[in-house]
């Protein structure tokens, strides 16, 4: 079986959820014995390294059915690129193109995407089309005229249309009525794409569900989105009975559902902490912030106070949360599965967490994690974690559990090679 995987963003260095999720997808497709051929073609606004190819090859383990293509240059964040903004925006005008969509729409990009899709024999074409991240599904009709015999596959992280609901709502009037309708704009399109291929991935049983009643409600179609949870290997840290009250939080420092979060944990919450106990401390790792020429991170007013220290990005999550009795993991709003709440389960760190944070995984308050969506009760959980040893252990076993039941390898494979069209082994 060949296959072409398609994604927005270069996915290495791993440093975010979608990053994770894209090799840990890359692994499971190479370890299926049918697979003889597997080209990654993908998206980065700044150049990659040879080192770099070979870091992500080495991570891969070499496999030799991978085929490492150099990505394409394209601005993947917005936000530094007005032009491609302005350009986004107009097009989302002039033909009702929502904006998870145009972003990734570049001439550039579909003339490398035509030669890549060329077979390099006429009698071997790609047998599958494996589409990561809907926006990327905006080259799915240039995708079935290059390759009218392949299953595409969409892989969807999130619910798109969902997260545009949430950034609506809140919104204040006039910005709140053009919101409303990219979000309308944005499941209308996600609806008619997922309705078009061949077979549609999920991260969760939750955003399954919400791709069937989408379709469902806007195209008349019923589709079976095939859950394939992210696998986890589970490698717990030592975690000894006196701990330092130093509470740590990791996230993508530019995705909204996870700044939303750490401005309410700042200001609403540690005030809280530090009232209950003095010395406690908040460290925050994680991508995205700018820097300045001296090399100092640019940290948000409102993530500063009394025992707060912002260091940026982390090469070692590991090393990073060793010692630590708690995770703080608050979320507001999203959809999918927050990888960063799997890394705490897998390396044993007792972690607090909001019902937003804990959607999409099957996650019981005071079993495997402890939820909050209150200020008060959070910084009471946060607290009973640095001086309760045996609730520790407790969340850490119970949660390592979770995952073994959870998000095996085996688990995950069923739904990959249904979605792929190949047979489900036994056992």
């Amino acid at each position: 079986m060949r296959v072409f995987y398609l994604t927005t963003e270069f996915p290495w260095p791993p440093l975010h959820g979608g990053r994770v999720r894209s090799l840990s997808q890359l692994r499971l497709l190479v370890a299926q014995p049918e697979v003889s051929r597997l080209r990654l073609f993908s998206l980065s606004e700044v150049a990659v390294s040879d080192e770099e190819l070979s870091a992500m090859a080495k991570a891969l383990g070499h496999p030799p059915a991978l085929q490492l293509v150099p990505p394409v240059d394209h601005p993947v964040h917005l936000r530094q690129h007005r032009r491609k903004l302005a350009e986004v925006a107009l097009r989302r005008l002039l033909s009702g193109t929502p904006y998870l969509l145009g972003k990734w729409r570049a001439r550039s990009v579909e003339r490398a995407l035509t030669e890549q899709l060329q077979p390099e024999r006429p009698e071997e074409p790609w047998d599958v089309v494996y589409i990561d991240h809907l926006g990327m599904a905006v080259h799915l009709p240039l995708v079935r005229r290059l390759c009218p015999t392949a299953r595409v596959v969409l892989e969807c992280h999130n619910v798109e249309s969902e997260f545009f609901e949430q950034f609506a709502d809140r919104q204040r009037q006039p910005l709140r009525l053009l919101a409303e309708q990219e979000a309308h704009a944005a499941a209308e399109h996600e609806a008619r794409i997922l309705a078009e291929v061949d077979a549609t991935i999920a991260i969760s049983e939750r955003d399954a569900e919400k791709l069937r009643k989408l379709v469902w409600q806007r195209q008349g179609r019923a589709i079976q989105p095939l859950v394939v949870p992210p696998t986890v290997t589970t490698h717990p840290v030592e975690l000894p009975s006196k701990l330092p009250p130093r509470i740590v939080y990791v996230g993508n420092l530019t995705w909204h559902p996870n700044v939303a979060g750490l401005d309410w944990l700042c200001q609403k919450v540690w005030p809280l902490v530090r009232s209950k106990i003095p010395q406690a401390t908040l460290t925050i790792a994680g991508s995205g912030l700018s820097t300045s020429k001296h090399g100092q991170l640019a940290v948000p007013p409102g993530w500063q106070g009394p025992g707060i220290q912002v260091i940026g990005f982390v090469p070692d999550l590991r090393e990073f949360v060793t010692g630590a009795p708690a995770m703080a993991a608050p979320v507001f709003g999203g959809s999918g599965v927050r990888i960063k709440l799997l890394d705490s389960l897998r390396l044993g760190v007792p972690t607090v967490t909001t019902r937003d944070g804990a959607s999409g995984l099957p996650l019981v308050d005071d079993q495997e994690v402890l939820i909050s969506d209150d200020p008060a009760g959070f910084a009471e959980r946060l607290a009973l974690l640095c001086g309760d040893t045996a609730l520790r252990l407790r969340l850490r076993e119970a949660g390592l559990g979770f995952l073994r039941a959870h998000h095996s390898q085996a688990r995950a494979e069923i739904g990959l090679r249904m979605a792929l069209g190949l047979p489900i082994v036994a056992g």
